[in-house]
């Protein structure tokens, strides 16, 4: 029996066993999508790495990670397990996502002083626990003021 405890939602449970699958390697669980019905579901399980995930490594973790939702019988009915990272339009939503795109152009909105909420476009200097450095801004952003962050697009 696996250690991953019960909750109440589905998503939750299968991020749980991803995260449990992905423990010896460098990837990460970014998020979870269960969508559909009992019996017809799609479950799509976006992860990531500091220097990117790379098909094999998905691959294995899709296998464990189908190997062991089975064995525990976590989802009834059939279903179809999609184990990918997130795509290139998909906001940064985990902190670990923004290391390796130190160099890039992101979008950023976040909450400057007195509940102003405003999007700047930069180039991210650097990374650290707490905040990011974004060329042009005057201070650092820190990373419970960010609303939304974007790799920008150059289409």
């Amino acid at each position: 029996m696996s250690a991953v405890p019960v909750t109440d939602s589905l998503a939750d449970r299968v991020r749980a066993f991803a995260e449990e699958a992905a423990a010896d390697t460098d990837l990460f669980v970014v998020s979870v999508d269960v969508r559909g019905y009992q019996g017809s579901r799609t479950v799509a399980v976006f992860m990531d790495s500091p220097t990117g995930a790379g098909s094999d490594d998905l691959t294995k973790l899709s296998r464990s990670l189908g190997f062991t939702l089975e064995t525990e019988d976590v989802i009834k009915g059939s279903y179809r397990l999609e184990v990918s990272t997130p795509g290139a339009d998909q906001p940064l939503s985990d902190r670990r996502q923004y290391a390796r795109h130190v160099g890039r152009t992101l979008d950023v909105t976040f909450e400057r002083e007195l509940d102003q909420v405003v999007t700047v476009k930069g180039e991210l200097l650097s990374v650290d626990d707490g905040e990011i450095v974004l060329e042009g801004e005057a201070a650092p952003i820190p990373f419970d003021t960010i609303r939304d962050a974007r790799v920008a697009l150059p289409w």
